[in-house]
């Protein structure tokens, strides 16, 4: 072998090793196994590079942040990002680098960030909107900083890169609307509670005055009064009584249904019967009202409920309805359904969701003529449902209203 044959196998084995060392660096490196690199330099010295070693804890740190985390530079483009910022955009990380952080923006928002990247703008948080791919958002907020690139010597802002910490708002967000709903839900229960007390303080106000009143002239003046004098005032005193006593109950009865408190003792009733006693018991033109119901149909349900929920369906028809009023009964299923039915004008569709709630009253013509704590419709609802029935309200055709209550039907058992 030659000389100049055995030198140039020295250089290629030479190349070989170095390249070997070369590659075993480049996968230590990719493997994050390098603590430390050290390098012959130009002089004859030796330089130890503990770059891996420095960075290693803030990176692992950068990688398990909560909030995503991404370095771009003057442009916006991304040249770093973590896991969690992928995750967020709901695509690989592979699809970050490289892009415009911009882009993932609500167009709406995207030169204002575009313009406080660029002049390097630092500190503060605002409110951005990501969209994503498959068409979601997320509500997030974005904090920016800036650092020096390592090997930039001036402060000039194209040399500085953009720190940005982006935070998921959703969970607030969530929070917030659900804080929102709840103050909405308070503000128009306090209104029906204010409703309420003004209402039942009138109630009570007009039935007590009158108690008082008329008791005091009879027991003032009881001689200078006739015999028909004194009647007059008994009758209004005892009328008074049961409007006061009616109140109460219906304040008394409201309690137990919300404190689950009620007692139901279900029989087997004729709801003809029911029907025909509340027609000669109740307030109002009753003799002018239709009934179609099969004198054989019973329920099961306790009576005095039934009785209860059949005049406040009838009394509503007459305050707030105009005749004819029809009350209506078939059997449907397993299940006995009672309608009444007026031909007024009917209830707000506005209102109809909050019709059966309690302290609820609707702001009309109607319901401002007469007097109400807005607890009688609770009421019907909470005794048909512990009876294991229901209670309803349907427009009327071609007006009017129907209030329904369904109860079991009567099987004997």
């Amino acid at each position: 072998m030659t000389e100049g044959g055995s030198g140039r196998d020295q250089e290629m084995a030479r190349l070989a090793n170095r390249l070997a060392v070369a590659e075993e660096t480049l996968r230590a490196l990719r493997a994050g196994d390098v603590e430390a690199i050290v390098m012959d330099t130009a002089q004859g010295g030796r330089q130890v590079y503990t770059l891996e070693t420095e960075e290693r804890p803030y990176r692992h740190l950068v990688e398990r942040m909560s909030e995503g985390a991404a370095l771009a530079d003057a442009d916006g483009l991304v040249v770093y990002a973590n896991q969690r910022l992928a995750a967020l955009l709901g695509v690989p990380l592979e699809r970050v680098l490289g892009r415009p952080f911009s882009d993932w923006l609500d167009e709406s928002e995207r030169s204002g960030f575009v313009e406080r990247l660029a002049i390097a703008a630092e500190g503060g948080h605002d409110e951005h909107t990501l969209r994503r791919p498959d068409g979601a958002s997320v509500p997030v907020q974005v904090g920016v900083s800036i650092t020096r690139e390592p090997d930039a010597i001036t402060r000039e802002p194209d040399a500085m890169l953009r720190c940005l910490t982006v935070t998921d708002l959703s969970a607030q967000k969530e929070q917030q609307q659900q804080l929102d709903r709840l103050n909405a839900e308070l503000q128009v229960l306090n209104d029906e509670i204010r409703g309420f007390t003004a209402a039942a303080a009138h109630d009570l106000r007009s039935p007590v005055a009158a108690i008082v009143g008329f008791s005091a002239l009879l027991t003032q003046s009881w001689e200078v009064f006739t015999d028909e004098d004194r009647l007059k005032f008994v009758t209004s005193i005892d009328r008074q009584a049961k409007s006061l006593s009616s109140l109460v109950n219906d304040l008394f009865t409201s309690s137990s249904i919300e404190g689950g408190g009620l007692t139901t003792s279900p029989e087997l009733v004729v709801v003809a019967v029911a029907i025909a006693r509340c027609l000669e018991q109740g307030a109002g033109d009753t003799a002018g009202v239709v009934v179609t119901c099969s004198p054989d149909l019973t329920v099961r349900a306790d009576p005095h409920h039934l009785a209860r929920i059949l005049d406040n369906y009838l009394q509503n028809a007459f305050k707030y309805g105009e005749p004819p009023v029809r009350i209506e009964a078939a059997r449907v299923g397993d299940l006995v359904e009672v309608r009444v039915l007026d031909h007024g004008p009917g209830v707000p569709s506005e209102f109809v969701p909050r019709l059966f709630g309690r302290f609820a009253r609707a702001d009309t013509p109607a319901t401002r003529s007469q007097n109400g704590t807005g607890l009688g419709l609770s009421i019907v609802r909470g005794l048909a449902q512990a009876d294991g029935g229901s209670a309803r309200y349907e427009p009327g055709v071609p007006d009017g209203s129907c209030f329904v209550v369904e109860l079991p039907v009567g099987d004997g058992r």
